[in-house]
Parts: C-alpha cells; sequence; structure tokens
C-alpha cells in the first residue's frame, strides 16, 4: 500500500463555559433545552440548514460550518455514551470514579483467569502526532526530567530531555491532568491538578474529563494519594486549569479551576477559596517575589499578599476578551505579557504589556493593519484558518531576552521585539515543511527552560526548539495517549489501523509500537480487505473515514474520496460483505447506505422507511444480514436489514429504552440470528442484550456489570463475551450469570473497540497457524491510552505463588488451593483481590500502602466475588 501523509484539519470547539458564547441565533434556538438529543437535533439542523442555503459548496463558509459541525460532533460521540433513561447528559468523571472506586461492586466479579497483564503497543512514536498534551513541567535541577500532563491519558516523565517518556500517574482515578506543580527543593514531591485545561462545552461537562481536585506523590510518580478536596466543589462538576507552586515556601500552592481559585498553605492537606465563581485559566508567581501573584480569566487581577486576596486591574482594549493567558520572565522580574482572544469575528483582542508587576499595561499589538496579523491564526498554505483562542491559547517570555516572547494558537508566532511585530513560526500541513517548520497545531502551553530551550505541549504531543521556534524537534517516544475511536488489526499480516482524536488515521506495520499518519484529520472508522473478513479479499485496499468523508486506498497514486453525495454527518460506521469485497456499507443518521461496486456508488437501503445507523454497523458472516443501530431526531434503536429494500425494528425490551445508545454489534459467525449488542448510558440493568433468534426476543446479560456505559461488545471461540466500558474490560465465559474482570494491568479508561487476534475460523473454530505460539491474543482500541493486548482468557485456574514485587491499579489474582504474597501494594487507585480455594497467606514483607484497597476470599477458583 502506498504512504500518503497528509495531516488535515484539526479544529477543536471555542467553548469556553457552559453558557455557550456562540452566534445569537443558535444560542436562541438552544434557550430552554437540557435533554440531549434535543440539543443535538437543534445544532445539527441549524448547521445543516445553514449549508442548504449556501449557493456554493466550495465556499469559505461552507468550510467554516463544516468545521463547526466537526466541533460538535466530537462532543456528541462522546456525551451520547453518558445519557441517563430520560435523555440527560451525566458527568463523566463522577459516574466513571465511583465505579473505578467499588471494584468489585457487591456479588459482582470473579476473579478472572487472565494469563498475563494487558501490554501497552503504543502508539509509542509517529511521523506527525500521538495524542493531546496540555501542560509542562520542568525539575528545578535537572534539565533533563520534564513531565508532561495529558488531558486525558494522566502524567507522563521523562528523564532524557524528551527522547523517551513513561507513564507515572497510569492508574490514577482521574487520568487527566490540568496542572503540574514539582516542589522546588524535593523534587520526589509533584503535584498534579486533575482533569481537563482548556473547554467546558454546552452540556457542563463536554466529551472532556472533569476534576477530581489534587493528588500528591512524595516518590517521584511511584505513587500517589488524594490532597484535601477543594471547599464547596465535593458535589459540583468543575475542572482544573493551572497549579502553581510558591518557589520561597513550597506549602503554598494555588490552583485555578473553573469555579474559584483555591489555596492551600499546608502542603494540599486544605485548601481556602481566595476568588470564588470565576472561570481561572491562568496564574503565575512573579519572578522573585511569590508574594506577588497574577491571574486571568477574562481580566488581569493580582495579589500582593501571596495569593490571599486578588485584585481586578482595569486594562484599557481589555474589554472583549474571553480567555487571556500570562507570561513572566526571569529576564526583567517585573514584566508581564499578556495574550487575550474573543470569539469576535477578529478573535485576536491583542498583546498587552506591563514593566511595573502589573499596575498598567500597554497594547502593544492587535493585528490592525496587518493583513496577516491574527496570532490565532494559520497563514501558511491555508487562507487565514481561524483561531479557536479559548481553546488554544497559550504565551511564554524568554528567561535569557525579555524582548523575546512566544505565542501559540493554531501555530506558533514569535516576536523578537517585545511584541511590536510577529512572524508565524510554525506551519499548519507538514506539506509547509521546506518553507515553515510543521509541528501539529492547538498549542496549549508553552514553557521555556531557564536555559532557554522551548517545549510546547499540543494536540500531536511535545516538541522541542532551541531557536525561540524556529525549528523543532518532536519529543514524544512513548507519550502514549492517543484516543482511538475504533481499531483494526489485520489478520493476515501484522499491520494495525486505527482512527484517531486529532490524529487521523494511523498504521502499524510489523511488530513494535512505531506508528504513522496515513491521514489527517479526525480518523473514525477503518477496515481491510483481508481474507477473514472477506472471502475474495487481497489485503491491498483500505477503507475509512475521516470527519465527514470516507477513502478508499487500493494501491492508485492518490486516495479516492468516495463519500455519499451530499453527506454532512461524520464519523460513519463501516461493513462489508463477508462474500464480495465490492460489497460496502456505511452507516450514518439519515440511514445506512450500500455500494456494490466499492463506494463509487451509493444506494439508501431501505429507502421508503430508511433507519439510522450512526451508532455502530455489523455485517453477518454467515448470510451476509446488515445490522446496524443509530438515531435520527427521535427515530433511535436496532435494525436489521435481511436484503436492501426492508429494514426490521428489533431493538431490546425495557430496562432498554431508546435514549441509550446502542454502541456496538456483534453477530455469531455461523449464525445470523445470534446477536449480541452493548449498551451506553448510566441506567442500570441495561448494558448487554443478546438475542437467538434475530431479535424477536432478548435476554438481558446485564448481570453484575457495573453502571458505566459499555463502548463495545466481542465474542470469542468459546461462546465466551467480553466488553469493553469505560473503566476495563470484563468477561463472562459461557455458561454463568455474571462477568468477570479482566482488566489486569489496564489503566480505567474507556475501551473503545475489542479485537480477536487471531481470530478462529468461524467454520472449524481453528486459529490459522500464524497464530501466536501460545493461546491466542486479545486486542483494544482506548480512548486515551491507546493500543493495549493480553492473552485471552483460559479455563484453567492460575497458580502464581508466590505473588511478589509492587502492585498498582486494580488486579485480581486466584488459586485453586493457596495464594502466598509478600506483595507492596500502593497508590490510589490501586484495588487487590485475592481468591483462592482453601488458604491465603500473608507473608513478611507484604504491605498495603495508605490510599490503596486490599480484599481477600477463601472460596472456590472462580466464584463469584463478595
Amino acid at each position: 500500500m502506498k504512504k500518503l501523509l497528509i495531516v488535515a484539519f484539526v479544529l477543536l470547539v471555542n467553548i469556553a463555559n457552559a453558557q455557550i458564547k456562540m452566534t445569537p441565533e443558535l444560542n436562541q434556538k438552544l434557550n430552554g433545552k437540557t435533554k440531549f438529543n434535543d440539543i443535538k437535533n437543534t445544532v445539527l439542523n441549524h448547521y445543516n440548514q445553514k449549508l442548504s442555503g449556501l449557493s456554493s459548496r466550495d465556499s469559505i463558509e461552507q468550510k467554516s460550518i463544516m468545521r463547526q459541525l466537526k466541533m460538535w460532533n466530537r462532543k456528541f460521540w462522546l456525551e451520547e455514551y453518558y445519557t441517563n433513561s430520560d435523555g440527560f447528559v451525566q458527568d463523566k468523571n463522577k459516574i466513571d470514579l465511583a465505579a473505578a472506586r467499588n471494584l468489585p461492586i457487591a456479588n459482582s466479579n470473579a476473579a478472572a483467569r487472565q494469563p498475563i497483564a494487558w501490554i501497552n503497543q503504543g502508539p509509542f512514536n509517529g511521523n506527525d502526532g500521538l495524542g493531546r498534551f496540555d501542560k509542562l513541567a520542568f525539575h528545578p535541577t535537572n534539565s533533563n526530567i520534564i513531565f508532561a500532563g495529558s488531558p486525558h491519558g494522566g502524567l507522563f516523565k521523562t528523564t532524557n530531555g524528551g527522547n523517551n517518556w513513561d507513564p507515572v500517574s497510569a492508574f490514577l482515578p482521574a487520568l487527566g491532568i490540568s496542572g503540574i506543580a514539582i516542589h522546588p527543593t524535593n523534587p520526589d514531591i509533584i503535584y498534579v491538578l486533575t482533569g481537563e485545561a482548556n473547554t467546558v462545552g454546552y452540556f457542563g461537562n463536554d466529551y472532556l474529563s472533569s476534576s477530581d481536585g489534587v493528588y500528591k506523590t512524595t516518590d517521584a510518580g511511584v505513587s500517589w494519594f488524594k490532597a484535601g478536596n477543594f471547599p464547596g466543589l465535593q458535589n459540583i462538576n468543575y475542572f482544573g486549569r493551572d497549579l502553581i507552586i510558591n518557589p520561597i515556601n513550597p506549602q503554598i500552592l494555588l490552583a485555578a479551576t473553573s469555579n474559584g481559585l483555591f489555596r492551600t498553605s499546608n502542603g494540599g492537606d486544605s485548601w481556602i477559596n481566595v476568588n470564588s465563581g470565576n472561570n481561572i485559566f491562568d496564574i503565575e508567581f512573579k519572578p522573585t517575589d511569590p508574594n506577588t501573584v497574577y491571574a486571568c480569566n477574562s481580566t488581569f487581577m493580582r495579589s500582593l499578599n501571596g495569593g490571599i486576596t486578588f485584585t481586578d486591574i482595569p486594562i484599557a482594549g481589555l474589554t472583549g476578551a474571553e480567555r487571556v493567558s500570562i507570561a513572566v520572565t526571569p529576564a526583567n522580574p517585573a514584566k508581564i505579557a499578556l495574550f487575550a482572544g474573543s470569539r469576535s469575528a477578529n478573535s485576536l483582542v491583542g498583546v498587552f504589556i506591563s514593566t511595573n508587576s502589573g499596575s498598567n499595561f500597554n497594547l502593544v499589538y492587535n493585528g490592525a493593519g496587518n493583513s496577516e496579523g491574527n496570532l490565532f491564526h494559520s497563514y501558511i498554505d491555508i487562507d487565514a484558518v481561524g483561531g479557536q483562542q479559548t481553546y488554544n491559547n497559550t504565551i511564554a517570555i524568554s528567561p535569557i531576552n525579555e524582548n523575546i516572547i512566544v505565542v501559540g494558537g493554531l501555530c506558533v508566532w514569535s516576536s523578537y521585539d517585545n511584541g511590536v511585530s510577529w512572524t508565524q513560526e510554525t506551519a499548519y500541513y507538514a506539506a509547509s515543511g521546506t518553507l515553515h517548520e510543521y509541528i501539529h497545531p492547538d498549542q496549549h502551553e508553552l514553557k521555556y527552560q531557564p536555559s532557554g530551550t522551548l517545549y510546547v505541549a499540543n494536540d500531536g504531543g511535545v516538541y522541542k526548539s532551541i531557536d525561540n521556534g524556529d525549528d523543532w524537534e518532536f519529543k514524544s517516544t512513548g507519550l502514549v495517549a492517543t484516543q482511538f475511536y475504533h481499531f483494526e488489526r489485520e489478520n493476515d499480516e501484522y499491520d494495525i489501523w486505527g482512527g484517531a482524536q486529532d490524529n487521523g488515521i494511523l498504521e502499524q506495520t510489523g511488530s513494535g509500537g512505531n506508528y504513522f499518519t496515513y491521514y489527517g484529520g479526525d480518523g473514525y472508522d477503518v477496515m481491510t480487505d483481508h481474507n477473514y473478513l472477506v472471502a475474495d479479499g487481497e489485503d491491498n485496499d483500505i477503507i475509512y473515514t475521516v470527519n465527514a468523508t470516507i477513502f478508499r486506498d487500493n494501491g492508485t497514486p492518490q486516495d479516492l474520496e468516495i463519500e455519499v453525495e451530499g453527506n454532512t454527518s461524520f464519523f460513519g460506521n463501516l461493513g462489508m460483505s463477508p462474500s464480495n469485497e465490492e460489497r460496502i456499507y456505511v452507516g450514518y443518521s439519515q440511514g445506512t447506505y450500500f455500494s456494490n461496486d466499492a463506494g463509487s456508488n451509493w444506494t439508501l437501503a431501505a429507502a421508503a422507511n430508511p433507519r439510522p445507523g450512526n451508532w455502530c454497523l455489523a455485517v453477518a458472516r454467515s448470510n451476509g444480514n446488515v445490522y446496524t443501530a443509530g438515531r435520527n431526531g427521535n427515530i433511535a434503536g436496532l435494525y436489521k436489514y435481511p436484503d436492501e429494500n426492508t429494514a426490521v425494528n428489533i431493538s431490546p425490551p425495557a430496562p432498554y429504552v431508546n435514549t441509550l445508545k446502542i454502541t456496538d454489534i456483534d453477530i455469531h459467525p455461523l449464525d445470523a440470528n445470534i446477536v449480541y449488542i452493548s449498551i451506553a448510558g448510566t441506567a442500570s440493568n441495561a448494558k448487554v442484550f443478546v438475542t437467538t433468534n434475530g431479535g424477536t426476543t432478548w435476554s438481558n446479560w446485564s448481570f453484575n456489570l457495573p453502571n458505566v456505559p459499555i463502548f463495545c461488545i466481542k465474542r470469542d471461540g468459546n461462546d465466551g463475551v467480553y466488553v469493553g466500558t469505560s473503566i476495563g474490560v470484563y468477561y463472562k465465559r459461557n455458561g454463568v450469570s455474571y462477568w468477570e474482570y479482566f482488566s489486569n494491568g489496564l489503566p480505567s479508561t474507556p475501551v473503545t473497540e475489542i479485537e480477536m487476534w487471531p481470530e478462529p475460523n468461524p467454520v472449524n473454530n481453528i486459529v490459522p497457524s500464524y497464530a501466536p505460539a501460545a493461546n491466542p491474543e486479545i486486542w483494544i482500541s482506548t480512548f486515551g491510552r491507546g493500543i493495549w493486548f493480553t492473552k485471552q482468557y483460559t479455563a484453567n485456574c492460575i497458580n502464581i505463588n508466590p505473588l511478589t514485587g509492587n502492585v498498582i491499579g486494580p488486579r485480581f489474582e486466584e488459586a485453586t488451593t493457596q495464594i502466598n504474597s509478600n506483595q507492596n501494594i500502593y497508590s490510589a487507585g490501586t484495588d487487590v483481590r485475592y481468591n483462592a480455594g482453601q488458604k491465603i497467606v500473608l507473608t513478611n514483607g507484604f504491605k498495603v500502602q495508605s490510599g490503596a484497597k486490599f480484599k481477600a476470599k477463601i472460596a472456590p477458583c472462580g466464584s463469584p466475588s463478595e
């Protein structure tokens, strides 16, 4: 296959608070609407009406509308996983945290027979982007030690200047990192503020991760414990923004949140609210004088008593700003630079400079009179791509030369004359590399080391520059934070294909964790015509969906756009006939389409009565029947297409209701009437349903599954079933009425797709000759921690004695007769359970440290736990 490297638009929603400030027209339409489906339908109808009224489909306005639709569709995709039975979106982090902290729940899980712990398979490295990172922090004395925080993947650490990174907070109950503070004299003490740093959406919690407050480590990230709660926020959904530590008195920290500014004077044991209600985006101590503190939301505030009280400082020209970022420098401790943006047509409010510690500011630049002057835009190779100024907004001043200032929006800009004039330093497209340095778009934090080396965290990872942003080096090996929607592991080759938010279609060829960007944008679904999927497959076609477009690559010089004509729906679900690689399907909200010529022409299935297919789509291997699930307006459910002219509603019974998203469909390979479906939402006892008669009747297999969204489902060759939840994997073996925890070694993160590798032949259940030497594997994609695999469930109870070493994260161990253990169990997010048939012996050295959980039980191997 050809390797076509394209980096497409990666734009996120410009939303800064729970009441979206947008066009008055859309704001009025959304007024009073609180249910997910009402909001979604209103938004989609609004933008589709705008599209239908355009005179040209190629206009700049059309591109702008499609970008807005992508922003909203990102939100809708994940928010729909967290709706309740009444159709209201629930707090994602609270749902997942409650479940993760109570594993296993009462009368729930047997200790699953998982042969080995999950092993991460990257992406560890790539040619473009791996995942979104928002925060950076430097070791106070060792310039090679750097920390990077992801809003979904947690905290990562490098000890060699960014050449390699390792996760250091993989099992924290809240994986998002919105602030990092390192003790200035004892760098083994690190604080992280959890959650999403940059945006909040219409639903109040968006697709992002809300905050669980501050966590602290005293051993450089080996173990973590929860610091004190922010007063008044225990039962409120809020977001972390930034965290700083006093360089002279490190017992003092300040935490900026979407619901105010909080201060501790005892190392995080307790906090006080020093600025309630305000959405504080950025905070900084004055260099050499930490009694002076600066803070910003849409205005500038200053404290002269170490952050105990703050005073607003009026700034001429700052009116209308909606997000302001702050930069200070040791080169001139009295200097402050502000970078301000709004959602107005111009978006750049300006760059402001103070030389007297914030007593007053001068506007030094606002782009007036400069046709390429909006620092939130990109002007290289593209016509003024707009700014996202409330999503990516960062500024830094050189610690060596106070006149050198850099800012980040979509791209990086630099000024060498104190902000008076600016140069766009980075390009929006990789193709621009011969003229300007390409780095992944959407810059979230620019930060200088004391030596003058500049780093940036963005939607692709971390980059380094030694010349103030003119040249860059991608420093992201090991930053495994990719948010996969779907993936496929080919059964007759070793390739892994995946669709990733912000980072397009990624491919891994051969073994190892290195991936390259096959196509940019928001990659979604992907399939290849390998010979297990389709009888006449030759494994030379890849078909994938990116944004609202379908592409096919069959080795020709250029990818072919094979989208449905006039389609404006995003994230199409793909399927292929088991007998003919030319017969393919795609599911959208307006219906399911089929093509008999590999996408050159499309026909709407059951055109007289089309049913939505935007949730999921599956094709039966035994007879080619198509099953889809989706929502279009008030029409929602599960549908069977016995032929291209008929769609039959086969939705499961209560407690399922059509406000709950059907997330995945798996069909028995020999009998198309046996169908397994998984359900999202927060309705208890509505997680998994199974039919053996093509949907006429259903059995509820929810059993003891935790009340979290189920993202995917997969049957194995022994009639056992795996499900991927928002907190890990569970397994139900054939013949039992309970699910077993199957997530040893897996961070608590959404599991978006499950694949058996290699898949057994559906006729004789024989594993192909290219199978691994040991028992077959199970592979998963996650939304925030990349690709993982482990060995499939074993029918034998594994006796591992003695159990030794350090243990972190959820883990279940069992033995037929006896367990001997001297394990050291530690850290928040660790929950270890032993189950033995006769005896559990805790030998010298066994330890359970503060913040971890441990429980032992004497019971037959494989029995349900208490």
